[in-house]
């Protein structure tokens, strides 16, 4: 993803006249011409970045049916040689990556391609454990964010294409189709105009919040690598022992399933749980008029970690206040470090990826080439949610009916008038196979014991042979059990 540059540090006349492409800016549906002179400008804009076999992904599965469409094997790569080799790559840190990499836009990569990442230990630090401790929950900063609504593309009076991230411009709770000048009114806004955002992270008992004094770039400094985006105001960060180190997941969780934990790490994990949400909340009341006066407050905490925040009696925050934003890319353990990293990728405009003006291009030509609904009148409307007729029940076979009403001494007669057990019904399910106890299944089982090459009892569904022999081995088991001590207590206990 190249960089153009901060929001705040780019010149107005990069913003002027710009037009958002259709279907980047808002979910509404598209209108035929509306899609079809968009279409055209985004084959402009992807042309010279034609997608590489690559680099796209073909979500064909293959014909033995152990694939895997997030990594191509299957599809670019003969699949799997069994369910266990499968089972097993879903579980490898291959698949993981490739997975965190489809969740933000970007292509799968090869095994080959992944063991070269691996060795330089940059790319995949976050895959499991050292940046993340995740609660395995998901986040919330208000609503999550879905994939395709995460950018907003707009084209400029150069023809330049370029992207921003939907929070930075757009609320969660706003559903409404905006109007492109609102839109770059609101961006404009944010180059020409002081500005407090906070940036809250809550993950896996690690917590940082930073708010940040945004302060627009003079023109004179516009060229200077160095120049100073935002001042911090305001900064804490707290680390807690509250998730089980490769169990995942909070004690508090652990506990609400019924199970009583005693041990040691349990009553350490409670207590730093307690003490974590007592910091969160200490903080952000001791911070009620930055939050005041903040213009946007991004958000990435999962539902157990968002209860400091969000919860109580008297919350710092509440949960449905327009300028509560989600964070749309991944992020690392939370520290103030990471907190500015957040802040700078919310900042930056960029240039959208190869598969992001795809996708786009893709939806256009769809809302172009889909046929208009054909109208209905009243009467016809109302014909075609009738109800078609359905053809008579077949009715059930008597043994079938016996089976299914439990009668025993039915079934013993019709088995002995030479009624076949194998028949099968409308569903394909034998006698046995429906029979409505013990009882029942015992007369099958004793036929079989009596008539043990009358038919072809595998075919009957009929497991095995229950002889007198066996019947009184089974009750004498039963006599010796209920004449131990043991089953005499546990009667006393049941009887007081």
């Amino acid at each position: 993803m190249a960089t153009l540059g901060a929001i705040t540090q780019l010149p107005q006349d990069f913003f002027l006249h710009a037009v958002t492409l259709a279907g980047a800016a808002t979910e509404a549906p598209l209108s035929p011409e509306h899609a079809e002179s968009d279409a055209a400008q985004i084959a402009d804009a992807s042309a010279g970045s034609a997608l590489t076999p690559e680099s796209v992904h073909e979500d064909h599965p293959g014909e033995s049916g152990h694939t895997c469409v997030t990594c191509g094997v299957g599809t670019a790569t003969s699949p799997f040689d069994s369910q266990t080799e499968q089972r097993l790559h879903f579980k490898s840190d291959w698949h993981r990556f490739n997975v965190k990499l489809r969740s933000v836009g970007r292509a799968a990569v090869d095994e080959a391609e992944f063991e070269r990442l691996v060795s330089e230990k940059d790319e995949v630090s976050s895959i499991s454990g050292s940046d993340t401790d995740s609660d395995d929950e998901p986040s919330s900063g208000g609503q999550v964010m879905t994939q395709k609504s995460s950018q907003l593309m707009f084209k400029n009076q150069e023809g330049k294409v370029f992207a921003v991230w939907r929070p930075v411009l757009i609320s969660e709770q706003d559903s409404r189709s905006i109007p492109d000048v609102e839109l770059l009114q609101r961006l404009i806004t944010l180059t020409d105009s002081a500005q407090c955002w906070v940036v809250i992270l809550s993950k896996g008992g690690h917590f940082s919040a930073a708010v940040f004094d945004l302060r627009p770039v003079p023109a004179s400094q516009h060229s200077k690598a160095n120049a100073p985006l935002f001042k911090e105001l305001a900064h804490k960060s707290y680390h807690r022992y509250v998730v089980r180190a490769k169990a995942g997941g909070r004690q508090s969780a652990k506990d609400a399933t019924g199970k009583s934990i005693k041990s040691a790490g349990a009553q350490i994990r409670r207590y730093n749980e307690a003490a974590l949400d007592k910091e969160i909340k200490d903080t952000l009341a001791s911070w009620q008029q930055l939050l005041a006066r903040a213009d946007r407050i991004f958000v990435q905490a999962s539902v157990s970690n968002a209860r400091p925040i969000y919860g109580g009696e008297d919350p710092a925050l509440h949960r449905h206040d327009p300028r509560i934003r989600s964070i749309p890319f991944n992020t690392r353990r939370p520290t103030f470090s990471e907190a500015k990293r957040v802040l700078y990728t919310l900042l930056s405009v960029f240039e959208p990826s190869s598969h992001a003006l795809q996708a786009l291009a893709d939806r256009s030509k769809a809302a172009v080439s889909k046929p208009p609904k054909p109208s209905l009148k009243k009467e016809d409307a109302v014909a075609s949610v009738q109800p078609e007729p359905q053809p008579p029940k077949e009715p059930d076979p008597p043994l079938h009916e016996a089976a299914k009403a439990g009668d025993a001494d039915k079934v013993k007669s019709l088995l002995e008038a030479g009624t076949n057990p194998c028949e099968a019904d409308s569903r394909g399910k034998v006698p046995y196979d429906v029979a409505a106890d013990k009882a029942v299944r015992d007369a099958f089982r004793r036929f079989m014991a009596s008539q043990p090459d009358k038919w072809d009892y595998t075919l009957a569904g009929v497991p095995s042979p229950l002889t007198d022999q066996l019947e009184s081995q089974q009750l004498a088991k039963q006599v010796i059990c209920c004449s131990s001590p043991l089953c005499h207590a546990i009667v006393q206990v049941t009887v007081s």
